[in-house]
């Protein structure tokens, strides 16, 4: 395989403006075996990439031509974890990454939001936060958690605009799929304290009109076969139900409602979920696992499409391209306390590969979280 040959194909299927810019490299071990990680050795031999790619885009990074990523060309920081500039592809962009840390018995998040003024990432105070697709706008919650009010952000500002106040107060945050509601999740204590098992913080929910300020409680408790103090609700694909987290390791991994919170069956596929990505912006192809390795399927037949050298499958960036998470070669993705990560872009065949972050260490003390968001 000629790397440079097929990295400028994919470059050039992004746009002819790719920016490179510094990154991230998270996320701890998930439930990998050595078959997949022999597998990583097929993808990347990126070094002279990263050279490259560096020397192409690096120069336009102070453009002040960026101040708002809408078309899907690449930015990416293959130096930086965590990013310092812009990291996006394809469909998708990383609107925002938190960093944890643990305090005491509690984990405590700090919040980066991207600054199209800056095309980087600034430390915000928020203590949960949510950037609505397309990247105009984001729900902020301020602590200590869980809080009596939600504010709409400006992205552009970067000021709040607005505060709502909630008749139950909030722990989580999910725009749904068009932008123009919000979900928040509501508790009755602060969901990263310390969990004791048989109890649990969750309360119900509120579906918000960000425009007019209306806001409806329903009811909908904890599930207390779940072990995680913080249980947020999310939006179906079309956006029309809600769904839960399951403690299932296996299909049905989400739990479905209507919008006041009756039980409902599940979307085709939906809950079937087991990765981050799911199910692909055209909804023929899942990210999910195959035997012990992670893989692209075909919802309609079940069939495996492609086996991927990847660590986990974090968002779709196109219908032909993933992001996903994977392990430092020169480490020989080997050993808990020198394995690395970073992310990447990777088309779904498997046979290339573009570096978006710099690697994180396992053994780094604080941890780090990207979210992707539709742009």
């Amino acid at each position: 395989m000629n790397t440079e040959t097929d990295v400028r194909k994919v470059l050039n299927e992004w746009s002819t403006e790719a920016q490179v810019p510094p990154g991230l490299a998270d996320r701890a071990l998930r439930r990998r075996t050595a078959a997949r990680l022999t597998q990583v050795a097929l993808v990347v031999g990126m070094a002279g990439l990263l050279a490259w790619a560096g020397a192409v885009v690096h120069g336009r990074l102070t453009s002040p031509a960026v101040t708002r990523p809408v078309d899907t060309s690449l930015h990416a920081d293959p130096v930086g974890a965590p990013p310092q500039r812009l990291v996006a592809a394809g469909k998708v962009v990383m609107s925002t990454y938190r960093t944890l840390r643990i305090s005491g018995k509690k984990v405590v998040y700090t919040w980066y939001l991207y600054d199209p003024a800056s095309g980087g990432y600034r430390k915000v105070p928020w203590a949960w936060l949510a950037v609505a697709p397309g990247m105009r706008q984001a729900a902020v919650l301020d602590g200590p958690l869980p809080s009596a009010r939600v504010g709409i952000l400006d992205m552009k500002t970067q000021r709040v605009t607005r505060w709502i106040p909630l008749r139950a107060a909030a722990g989580g945050l999910a725009w749904s799929p068009d932008g123009r509601r919000l979900l928040v999740t509501t508790y009755a204590t602060d969901p990263e304290a310390e969990y004791r098992p048989g109890t649990g913080a969750r309360t119900g929910f509120i579906v918000v009109d960000p425009r007019s300020g209306t806001a409806h409680f329903h009811h909908l408790l904890f599930d207390p076969a779940n072990r995680n103090g913080r249980q947020d609700l999310g939006w179906s694909r079309d956006g029309t139900l809600l769904w839960a987290p399951s403690m299932n390791f296996r299909p049905p991994t989400r739990l479905f409602y209507d919008l006041n919170g009756v039980p409902r069956p599940a979307p085709a596929h939906e809950a079937d979920q087991l990765e981050e990505a799911g199910i692909s912006p055209n909804g023929r192809l899942m990210a999910t696992h195959s035997g012990p390795g992670l893989s692209i399927d075909d919802v309609t037949t079940g069939q495996v499409v492609n086996n991927l050298p990847a660590m986990q499958i974090v968002a779709w960036a196109d219908d032909t391209h993933v992001i996903v998470e994977m392990c430092d070669l020169g480490d020989k993705c080997g050993g808990p306390h020198t394995l690395s990560y970073r992310y990447a872009l990777m088309s779904i065949d498997g046979r290339t590969t573009v570096p978006l972050t710099g690697y994180k260490t396992l053994a780094t003390v604080d941890s780090w979280d990207p979210v992707f968001t539709p742009r």
